[in-house]
Parts: C-alpha cells; structure tokens; sequence
C-alpha cells in the first residue's frame, strides 16, 4: 500500500504544480512497469484514480491550448484514435476494421498517435477498408506535444463518435478523451488481460469484445456504462471436404503473436509441442513471429528427442489467417497457451476448425473455454492435452468442425457487431462465461 500511496502522493504534487507533462511520463512509466511484471498480468487491470489523473493531466494541457466544448458535432463523422496499427496481425487492428465496416453510413477518420515513432504499414491496413476511409498519423514528436497535436484534431474535427483502440500506457489518448470532445466516447477494451488506462472513464462507454472480459468489468472491476461488441471477422467461409487425419497422422497448428507462447509459465508450449511430435506423431504448424534462436534450439530438441524437425514447421505471420486456416491442411488448431489469443479464436471457428484450448490453472484471464464452442476440446495438464490429443478420429474431429463453425455464426458474425453498433443500447447478446476456479495463491506467487 505504501508504494501505491507514494504514487498517488507524486501525482497529486504534479498536479498541484500544473506539472501535465511530469504527470503524462509517471502514468506511462507506471503501466509500463506493470506490463513487464509477471505478477500483474491477469491480476491488475485498471485503475479508476490513475485514469482520473490522466484525464486530470490531459485537461490542463487543452487549457494550455484554450480549447472549448464545441458547441455541435459532426454526427456522420466516427474518428478512431490507437497507438498503432498493423497488417495482417494484431487483434485490436482487425477489431477496428471490423468495428468501421459495421458503421458504412458514417465517415471514419483513423488517428495514429505513433508514440514510439516506429514505421507502420499504414497504408496496408487503409487496403481492404473503403477508399473513405482517412489517416491521421501524428508527426515525430515529444509525448506531451502528442497529447497536444491530438487535442487540437479532435477541437478541429468535432466527431459524433470517438473511439479508443489505443495501447494500454498511451497516456496521450486518453488524455485527449475529454468529456464533450465528442458527442459520444467508447473506449474499446482490447487489452483485457493487462493494466490499461482508460478502464474507468466515467463518461465513456466501456467496450468489452469479449465475454469474459464483459463478466469481470460488469460484475467484479465495477466498470459503468459497460456493454458489449462482440469480435467478429468477415465471413470468408468454413472449409469443405477436408479429409481428417489424411494417412492416419494428426496434422496441428498454433498461431499468435510470441508473447502468447513464450511467457513464463506453468507449462512451457515448445516442451509440450514436443511431446505432442514424440509421442502422438504427425506434424506441428506453427504460424507466426517466433524468434530465430527459439525456433534453431527447438529444432535441435527434436533431433535429440529422436523426432524429424522437417515434423515442427514454421510459417510468419500470414495476411489472412482465416483464408490460411480454410485452404490449408490442418487437423486440430491448438490454442495459444499460457495466453490465448481472442481474435484469432474467432477466425479459427469462422473457417471451420477444431480447436484444443488450455483451461489455465492460474486464470482464465490467461486461456479459458469460455471463448470457444462449448464442445470444445480442452487440457489442464500436460498429459491431459496427450490424452485427448491421442483420442481423436476423423469422425470426432469432423463433429468438432461443425461445432466450431456454429459457434461463429451464432455469435462472432459481423451481423452481431453491426446490431450492437447500431442499437440503441450500443450492445449484443453475450455468451454466457463458465466459472472454473482460479488458484490466486498459484497466481501470485508465479
């Protein structure tokens, strides 16, 4: 409690001295501190008094600027502010996608604060979204004058709808998110399993895209005004006539970003990869970003453990996974562990897939059924997934399919945001969560 007390103390001071600029860099740094401890991750998830200091520090920046209310809006006009944006991955940047293909009667305007100044595939992303669709990306500079350049585009822009896709420290965003700059703020929850600022804006509708995530901001985080739009990925078609376990061997893949895969853990995903290869046979797609030295000193495992490593097969990310998953070979579709990845989930039902998901020990913050079919296949323990692995035939795995397939069209179709986006209430019919227990002790000490 002390150190919690002592930050809040330095943020009072700053705000007290009119300090904005010191406030923005101790808010950024406290998130990011909490983003590289091990310890937080699916145990902290917002902060009510942190995002009052981030608004705190936002609105005396916008009085630097002698900024107002504006006294009307552009009502056809959606702008949607996010750090970054990429191509082809990234869950939060095929969310916004989808979120502006479900409002074609508005006009869209994307404005990328950039905070590390990295190179964006910008205009990869704008590809495949009507040619309407505008880009603003704020130019090279400190983060105190981003918070600035952005309040000055929203004073200038004056949406109907604001939205907020950005990364869990950027404090510049939600800064700018003052109540009035836009008729109506939604803050869009993509960073479910980590401390975000924004959680508690208290004039913000609070956007969860998952069920689970939607259950404990509702009924444990105590968010207002919380509702809920749903992940969704155009549908591209399930896959048809694929022969299961074609010449008797299982054909896998994992996909997901690296940290979904190489986090501390209970259970190591290459260790359990390898079992799987030596002791169920078949091959193992992995499909995305793996470092180099990972992948060599795995292959070497395999050798060792007298598994062929042409069986561990590696692909980087692909521009549609959906169209991947369709048109490929693959069995069984094993779930990222110990985090899974929602979006990708959704893609993998959409296209038809069985899927194997970790019920985590620890949190199902971390990996959960409560985002797939509820037939689905499911592991706690190593030997469980070998079990069950062992187990399956062609015909459970076509069974499995149908269900997979199911599930998406009942609740991740695009019709389903469309509606939650379009309503009155701004909000869709939830899956219902399970309740499976969660070791806290395990958690915390891990």
């Amino acid at each position: 409690m002390t150190q919690y007390l002592n930050l809040v103390q330095r943020l009072d001071g700053l705000q007290a001295a009119g300090d904005w600029p010191a406030m923005l860099m101790e808010l950024s740094n406290t998130v990011i501190a909490l983003l590289n401890d091990p310890r937080a991750k699916g145990l902290v998830f917002g902060s009510a008094e942190m995002d009052r200091f981030c608004l705190a520090a936002g609105a005396l920046a916008a009085r630097q600027l002698n900024l107002a209310t504006p006294e009307s809006y552009h009502d056809h006009l959606a702008v949607h502010v996010a750090t970054e944006l990429y191509d082809g991955q990234g869950g939060h940047s095929l969310a916004l996608k989808d979120v502006i293909r479900a409002r074609p009667d508005l006009t869209h305007v994307v404005v990328v604060t950039n905070l590390h100044e990295r190179q964006l595939p910008l205009q990869n992303f704008l590809a495949d979204l009507p040619p309407t669709v505008q880009m603003l990306l704020a130019p090279p500079m400190q983060l105190r004058d981003k918070l600035q350049w952005l309040h000055l585009q929203l004073a200038t822009l004056k949406p109907g709808l604001l939205t907020l896709f950005h990364h869990h420290y950027d404090v510049a965003a939600v800064g700018a998110a003052q109540p009035g700059v836009a008729r109506e703020i939604a803050y869009f929850h993509h960073a479910d399993h980590d401390m975000a600022l924004g959680v508690y804006l208290p004039h913000a509708l609070h956007v969860d895209c998952t069920n689970l995530s939607f259950h404990k901001c509702q009924h444990f985080l105590g968010v207002h005004h919380a509702v809920y739009w749903p992940l969704t990925a155009p549908d591209q078609g399930a896959r048809a006539g694929h022969a299961f376990m074609a010449g008797g061997e299982l054909r896998t893949c994992s996909h997901g970003s690296a940290g979904k895969f190489i986090a501390p853990a209970r259970y190591d995903y290459l260790d359990v990869i390898l079992r799987r290869l030596a002791e169920v046979g078949g091959t193992h797609l992995h499909i995305g970003m793996l470092p180099g030295p990972v992948i060599d000193a795995f292959r070497d495992r395999l050798t060792g453990a007298g598994v062929d490593p042409a069986r561990f097969q590696y692909q980087p990310p692909v521009r549609s996974l959906w169209n991947h998953l369709r048109d490929g070979d693959v069995d069984l579709c094993i779930s990222s562990f110990p985090f899974q990845g929602a979006k990708g989930l959704v893609e993998t039902q959409g296209a038809g897939l069985p899927v194997l998901i970790q019920q985590s020990t620890l949190s199902k913050h971390h990996s959960t059924r409560d985002l797939i079919y509820e037939e689905a296949l499911w592991w706690e323990t190593p030997d469980d997934f070998i079990r069950v692995l062992a187990a399956q035939t062609p015909e459970s795995l076509a069974e499995q399919a149908q269900a997979s397939r199911r599930f998406y069209e009942q609740w991740h179709h695009p019709r389903e945001l469309a509606y939650a986006l379009n309503n009155a209430r701004r909000t869709a019919p939830c899956p219902p969560v399970r309740n499976p227990p969660c070791d806290t002790l395990a958690l915390y000490l891990r």
